[in-house]
């Protein structure tokens, strides 16, 4: 890891961002170059400090209603080094045609050193009921270098906690992830070399399609979200840290965010308490931990801060920090941030 003098070094070597005011303009967005400068700088600036930053890489908003400048006000606060914000595109937009929201563009505009270009949400009805126009759109950004991380594609989703309070149902999907839907998108990430990200809840008979996607395109790679999320436990015989050992040790390209709500969140359709990484005295199992500490390069640092709870950034701030305190120090570092910068840019982060 680096020390203090070193940071410090490699800092002040760093040109200032407003050396290079043009890496917002969306005719710059292909020059990856110029916004892993940004970011490097970014996150040095925060180690500097004394601060443990990380890597967001899994939130979404609805980009017509979203505050940028309190989203990003609130990262410099809470000391979040990086954000992979993705539009979801709602039903007034699908209905209106829209089938690709640029709000990466417009984040890196005013913010071209916090924000990681990103796809959109893979969400329904745009994913489930035109997902040809939709990943049509979503493989024309990857190709002119728009984006350089896909979003979270919703191939088996229950509605959220908070949805199943309102009584809101419609987020109740199953697109299989051995269709064709689910054979593009593997695809687009062996062909663009761009991670996706994946919500699948985990239930025992889920888990065959996805190894045999997995098996099928080696190249793809995969970030799983949500580790231990198991909305109903008796559909989850199967999952455990030792099945999650044997995918990791199998499929080199596969990936888990951790994503999961903290130890007293229950999920209200099953009554469960659904994040299985903790133990009942709320402390993180060690199962869990000793597996994480054994392959940190797998894990990354995840918010899942959503269009209805982006005003509760330092809630969940708070506890992603409570959980990566649990680690061991280098994993802790390499979780938070170093992991994801390997996978966005192909190299360790130094």
């Amino acid at each position: 890891m680096l020390s203090r003098r070193s940071l410090i070094k490699t800092f002040s070597a760093l040109p200032f961002l407003a050396c290079i005011p043009s890496i917002g303009n969306a005719a710059n967005i292909a020059n990856f170059s110029k916004l892993k400068e940004g970011y490097a700088q970014r996150l040095k600036k925060i180690l500097v400090a004394g601060e443990l930053p990380y890597i967001d890489i899994e939130s979404s908003c609805n980009s017509t209603k979203l505050d940028m400048d309190f989203v990003a006000k609130r990262m410099d606060q809470l000391n979040i080094g990086l954000m992979a914000l993705s539009a979801d595109i709602g039903k007034g937009q699908f209905k209106q045609g829209v089938r690709f929201d640029n709000l990466s563009e417009r984040l890196l505009t005013q913010y071209p050193d916090r924000f990681i270009p990103v796809g959109n949400g893979g969400q329904a009805p745009a994913f489930s009921e035109t997902p040809d126009e939709f990943l049509d759109a979503h493989e024309a950004a990857a190709r002119a270098k728009q984006i350089m991380l896909l979003g979270e594609f919703e191939f088996r989703h229950y509605p959220s906690p908070r949805q199943a309070k309102r009584g809101e149902m419609d987020r109740d999907v199953n697109v299989p992830i051995d269709g064709p839907i689910g054979h593009r998108v593997f695809s687009l990430s062996e062909k663009t070399g761009m991670a996706f990200q994946i919500h699948y809840e985990i239930e025992d008979v889920l888990l065959a399609p996805l190894e045999n996607m997995l098996e099928k395109y080696p190249k793809a790679k995969v970030i799983w979200c949500h580790l231990a999320q198991i909305r109903y436990i008796e559909r989850a015989s199967r999952y455990s840290p030792a099945y999650v050992d044997t995918l990791i040790k199998r499929f080199p390209n596969l990936f888990f965010d951790t994503a999961f709500g903290d130890a007293g969140s229950i999920y209200p359709l099953s009554n469960q308490r659904h994040s299985r990484a903790w133990a009942n005295n709320g402390s993180l199992k060690p199962e869990w931990r000793d597996l994480i500490a054994a392959h940190p390069k797998r894990f990354l640092s995840a918010l899942d801060l959503g269009g209805d709870r982006l005003y509760r950034i330092a809630e969940y701030d708070q506890n992603h920090r409570n959980f990566l305190q649990r680690l061991p120090v280098e994993t802790r570092h390499q979780v938070a941030y170093r992991s994801a910068w390997s996978l966005l840019f192909g190299e360790e982060f130094a």
